[in-house]
C-alpha cells in the first residue's frame, strides 16, 4: 500500500518481518496498510519478507481471512526473502518478537537502529515527544546534499536512543500461529491489530496532513 507524494519527497518505508512470510509478517503489512490509509497518513509503503520466508508460498488461509477482516487486502500476497536491498530501503523495520529482531540486528547490524518488535515500538512510541520528528512524514531535505530524510526513519532513530526506556517479556511476543488453532490465530490477529492501532495513532499525532 502506497500514497504517492510529490516527486520531490521521498517516500517512507515500513518492512514487516517474521520467519517464514507467510502468516504474521504479511498480516501486519496489510493491517499496518489499512489503518495508515484510515488515519490519513500519505507517503507510506508497507511490504513484509521473513527471515526463512517460504518464498513464493501463498499467505495462509487463516491470516489471510483475518486481514479482511480487518481491512487488509491479502489477494496475490506470497513468501518473500528479505534482501540486502530491502533492508537498506527500510525506514522502520517490525519484527514480530525478540528472537527475530536480534537474528535480524545481528543479519544487518548497519539497520540496528531502525529495527524493533512491533510490541517494542508500539510502546517507545509514547516515550518521545508528539514535536520529535517533525510535521511533515514525507521528508525533509538532507543538508549539503539533494537527498530527502524519511521522517520515519527519523522517528526510528529517536525510538532506538530511548530504547532502554521499555523492557519487554514473552507476552509482547507475537506466536506464531503456522499450523495451530483458529482461536490462536484470531489471538494473533487481535494483538497485531491493537498494536498497529497504537502505532498508527503515534504516527497520526506526529505525521497526519
Amino acid at each position: 500500500m502506497s500514497s504517492r507524494p510529490t516527486e520531490r519527497h521521498r517516500i517512507s518505508t515500513v518492512l514487516a518481518v517474521c520467519v517464514g512470510n507467510v502468516c504474521r509478517s504479511p498480516l501486519t503489512e496489510q493491517i499496518l496498510a489499512s489503518r495508515i490509509k484510515t488515519a490519513g497518513i500519505a507517503g507510506v509503503e508497507l511490504l513484509s519478507a521473513g527471515l526463512g520466508a517460504l518464498a513464493g508460498a501463498p499467505m495462509e488461509p487463516w491470516p489471510a481471512a483475518l486481514s479482511r477482516e480487518n481491512g487488509g487486502d491479502p489477494q496475490g500476497a506470497v513468501g518473500k526473502k528479505i534482501t540486502a536491498e530491502m533492508v537498506d530501503a527500510a525506514d522502520l523495520i517490525l519484527t514480530m518478537s525478540r528472537k527475530q529482531r536480534d537474528e535480524f540486528m545481528s543479519r544487518y547490524p548497519h539497520a540496528t537502529r531502525r529495527t524493533f518488535t512491533l510490541a517494542e515500538f508500539a510502546r517507545l512510541l509514547g516515550e518521545l515527544p508528539q514535536g520529535d520528528a517533525g510535521s511533515s512524514l514525507l521528508g525533509w531535505p538532507d543538508p549539503g546534499t539533494s537527498q530527502n530524510i524519511s521522517g520515519i526513519r527519523v522517528l526510528a532513530t529517536s525510538a532506538a536512543a530511548v530504547r532502554h526506556k521499555v523492557q519487554l517479556s514473552g507476552a509482547d511476543d507475537v506466536p506464531d500461529p503456522m499450523g495451530r488453532s483458529e482461536a490462536l490465530h484470531r489471538d494473533v490477529a487481535r494483538q497485531i491489530a491493537a498494536l498497529s492501532e497504537s502505532i498508527v495513532d503515534g504516527l497520526a499525532a506526529r505525521f497526519r496532513h
